[in-house]
């Protein structure tokens, strides 16, 4: 498999967990952690990962989760404090510019942990369960934009 085969995977497959469980969570407040114990279930029993593989599939499900929790809690204050700079006489571009570079410190304080976590999942992958990655991420693309769910 080549290198940037591997990434693009990655990334979808990251993407993809992070914004089903964000999306479930934002909607069925508190279901969120059962949400994503749902998802590792189903994409062990999809993959027939052995524990070894299912252990660092919960590992990346718990980074993931954690780091929303992390953007969840910082994000509130971050809405307070835009909802008065839209409210004032003059818009504050310093102040948001600042909010923005928390925001990306956040990421990029983050993302080295939930990659790896990632990346230690997909590299212990067998070559029939990373072609059913793959599989599953070209019938995604082949859906035209239409959602994981083919709705």
């Amino acid at each position: 498999m080549k290198r940037t085969t591997k990434i693009i995977s990655a990334v979808v497959i990251t993407l993809g967990l992070a914004t089903g469980a964000t999306a479930y969570a934002k909607y069925n407040s508190g279901f969120g952690e059962a949400q994503a114990a749902f998802m590792v279930s189903y994409i062990g029993s999809e993959l027939s990962l052995n524990d070894s593989q299912q252990k660092q599939l919960e590992v990346l499900s718990e980074k993931i989760i954690a780091v929303k929790s992390t953007f969840q809690a910082e994000g509130k204050p971050l809405h307070f404090k835009l909802k008065n700079m839209l409210e004032a006489d003059k818009f504050d571009q310093q102040q948001i510019l600042t909010m923005i570079n928390q925001k990306m410190e956040l990421v990029n304080q983050e993302a080295p942990a939930v990659l790896a976590a990632l990346a230690d999942f997909l590299d212990n992958l067998n070559p029939e369960q990373k072609a059913e990655v793959i599989q599953f991420i070209e019938d995604k693309k082949s859906r035209h934009g239409r959602g994981w769910m083919n709705h």
